[in-house]
């Protein structure tokens, strides 16, 4: 999962104006860098100009790049981010209304008058980027199935292991003195009349 850029503009619907740009592109050739970043600040100036006001888009870019995904601000500031296919869209329009939020707090009067591209600074928008490189960490939902998806698998393998030790469920259930004969009865007319449904 990798979230490789971020770009915020002053809207315009003809050529918006870059105001700040974050990337992470080690993941890249260090030859590759340099045309790779201005193929992500051209798309992403692309799609930002094309995004109108308060609303999103996304586009799927060419090569196996990624998803491009922008949104326009009622108040003019635009902002676009490159994810690949396996970060979260939903953390990324995260990314995106966070970051919207904070720059627009922070760098009032800074950006309203800009003519052509600048390059500010806004340190927490990106310490905001860096902290969304890991999806799971700056998301709390996504932390949550992680964490979800970890004990699901714990429990699976304990009961695998339970299971190899050459004891069926079946058996184990017999020797137990937890469970009635009507109970056993119960899970074997159960085990037998949903075959397709087994989980152990």
């Amino acid at each position: 999962m990798k979230l490789l850029s971020l770009t915020l503009y002053k809207w315009k619907e003809d050529n918006s104006m870059e105001l700040m740009f974050c990337s992470e592109l080690s993941s890249f050739n260090f030859f590759q860098r340099g045309p790779i970043k201005e193929h992500i600040r051209f798309h992403s100036r692309l799609i930002a100009s094309r995004t109108p006001l308060g609303r999103r888009s996304n586009v799927q870019m060419d090569q196996n790049l990624g998803q491009l995904i922008s949104w326009t601000h009622p108040q003019g500031l635009s902002a676009a981010v490159l994810i690949d296919a396996e970060y979260p869209q939903r953390v990324a329009f995260s990314l995106l209304s966070e970051s919207v939020r904070i720059f627009l707090e922070r760098m009032t009067g800074k950006w309203e008058e800009a003519t052509g591209d600048m390059a500010l600074s806004c340190p927490e928008v990106e310490e905001l980027f860096t902290k969304f490189q890991n999806p799971a960490e700056a998301d709390k939902l996504t932390k949550i199935e992680k964490d979800l998806e970890e004990v699901k698998g714990t429990v699976m393998q304990s009961m695998d292991d339970l299971l190899k030790r050459g004891e069926s469920l079946d058996q184990l259930m017999q020797k137990s003195k937890d469970l009635s004969n009507t109970s056993v009865q119960f899970y074997r007319t159960a085990k037998k009349n949903n075959q397709c449904c087994k989980m152990y």
